[in-house]
């Protein structure tokens, strides 16, 4: 099979492991959010937050830096493993240490055990993230769809069933651990790799030198990405943040998500194309169209029917997070635009650059955020701000990436034209079909909208983009081509081989 089929594949098992986990997710927090309170979920989404920012340091970078590697891998994944592991109890041991200072910046003392027991996770990580590496390594992205599954449904099913016994904001704590401590049994099974305990510090170095770009990366990204529930938290309280949660749920799972599934899918796929320029250009601009294809649309769509997804799947309660669903969308939405390009600098050998670019986009970002909170108290002006700080960081990185790939910058204009185009008519064509529908049944205005919508895009862009979806198309019936003839072929060999054992 070749790289492309390889990666589409990936992308198509990455893609339907985060879907299946987010929409098993989904389901347990609808039924959650009738369960408990925004206070709840704000205080739980704190300490996720300081979890997070904890988490940057993410095995220094080695997880990256072993997927980039191509010498010694054997050694390679030893030391990772090793790193790995004592990097999780060292974050759990700095979380454990640190927690009691939160009651300073947080008005709830009960933030103090949370943290302390949910950084429990960052042990639980360390055991299976090498394997996760080494399954990405190989795009064996087929074998990562169930572990992701189970960790969720464990969760799923823990958080709900210790929220109706009555459990209240340590259901969702107990679960997050529940989901990370199977998800990580799972890994190992999957993949039957078995560590040596063995440590190599030469191997440890060239880890570091490739990890440690990837490292800071890593923090300043985090740090931008968390900067509005961050001062949502600390500015403004937990109610809000609360809300924000749940207004970030939908688009997290259908556009931020795809975002995290095409890095993980595709840098590995683009470290095999770093001594060919011109194959990985080709690859980066048609990674980045096909994107925008189904991105743009779920960004303009759900902003469109907010109201409706809202009220349908959490209930009234959750009425307040609406406008933030909006804005929420189209962030997400501008997010993925620039999303691969970080992962062609990583495959150039040149993530610094990246690092490089995050500390300029901090210069701006993080004071317009503070502006936006001082000055309103509302957690929707603080998605606003980092929207519009986003659309600047989303040309930077265009343009900075070109210039590395000697393409011209104006070509992103015509990548992106049609799908925005088309997804301004869809969102036009739903709101004056959910007006005319004003005062029906909630579920019948979301369902005909979300077909309308469907409709209209589609339709639009199949004018303007022909060609390109046939050769979607044409891909996608030649990845299903292969893989059924790889059955056929593991179904030859099955029987060989049961022909020649002694037993059968």
């Amino acid at each position: 099979m070749g790289l492309a089929q390889r990666t589409l594949k990936g992308i198509f098992w990455s893609y339907a492991s985060f879907i299946g986990g987010r929409l098993l997710t989904l389901i347990s927090t609808a039924i959650l959010a009738r369960l408990l309170t925004p206070e709840d979920f704000g205080l739980v989404a704190f300490a996720i937050i300081i979890v997070t920012f904890i988490e940057a340091a993410r095995g220094f970078g080695v997880n990256d830096a072993l997927i980039y590697t191509s010498e010694d891998v054997d050694k390679a994944a030893d030391t990772a493993f090793i790193i790995n592991v004592v990097l999780g109890i060292a974050q759990f041991a700095l979380a454990y240490a640190l927690s009691p200072l939160l009651v300073n910046v947080f008005d709830d003392d009960r933030i103090v055990e949370i943290v302390r027991v949910i950084s429990l996770v960052f042990v639980f990580n360390g055991f299976g993230q090498t394997h996760d590496a080494l399954l990405q390594k190989e795009l064996q992205f087929r074998k990562r769809f169930l572990p992701e599954i189970i960790g969720t449904v464990f969760k799923g099913i823990s958080s709900i069933a210790l929220a109706v016994a009555g459990f209240g904001v340590w259901s969702l704590v107990i679960g997050q651990l529940v989901g990370a401590a199977t998800r990580t049994v799972a890994k190992w099974l999957v993949l039957r790799w078995w560590p040596r305990f063995r440590f190599y510090p030469q191997q440890a170095r060239l880890l570091w030198n490739y990890g440690v770009q990837i490292l800071l990366f890593e923090i300043l990204s985090i740090a931008l990405d968390q900067a509005d529930q961050t001062l949502i938290g600390t500015m403004i309280g937990q109610v809000q943040l609360g809300y924000y949660s749940i207004g970030v749920r939908i688009p997290e799972m259908v556009i931020a998500n795809f975002s995290l599934v095409l890095t993980r899918v595709l840098f590995p796929a683009y470290t095999k194309l770093k001594d060919n320029i011109a194959g990985l250009t080709n690859a980066f601009l048609a990674t980045t169209k096909y994107t925008a294809f189904i991105t743009v649309p779920a960004g303009f769509g759900m902003a469109a029917v907010a109201p409706e997804l809202i009220l349908v799947v959490y209930g009234p309660k959750w009425e307040e997070s609406i406008i933030l669903l909006q804005v929420l969308a189209f962030l997400g939405m501008v997010a993925t635009l620039p999303w691969s390009a970080g992962d062609v600098l990583k495959a150039l050998g040149r993530p610094d650059i990246s690092t490089r670019l995050l500390m300029v986009e901090a210069l701006y970002t993080f004071p317009m955020i503070y502006l936006f909170v001082a000055e309103s108290r509302l957690a929707v002006m603080a998605s606003l701000a980092n929207l519009i700080a986003l659309c600047i960081t989303t040309v930077l990185r265009l343009y900075v990436t070109s210039r590395f790939l000697n393409i011209n910058p104006l070509v992103f204009f015509k990548l992106f034209r049609s799908p925005f185009l088309s997804a301004g008519a869809m969102f036009a064509a739903v709101t004056l079909w959910r007006n005319a529908l004003s005062g029906s049944p909630l579920v019948l205005i979301l369902l005909t909208s979300i077909i309308l919508g469907a409709i209209v895009y589609a339709a639009l862009l199949w004018i303007m983009e022909k060609r390109d979806i046939l050769s979607a198309r044409d891909m996608l019936v030649s990845l299903m081509k292969n893989r059924k003839d790889e059955d056929d072929e593991d179904d030859e060999d099955s029987d060989l081989a049961a022909s020649n054992d002694p037993v059968a």
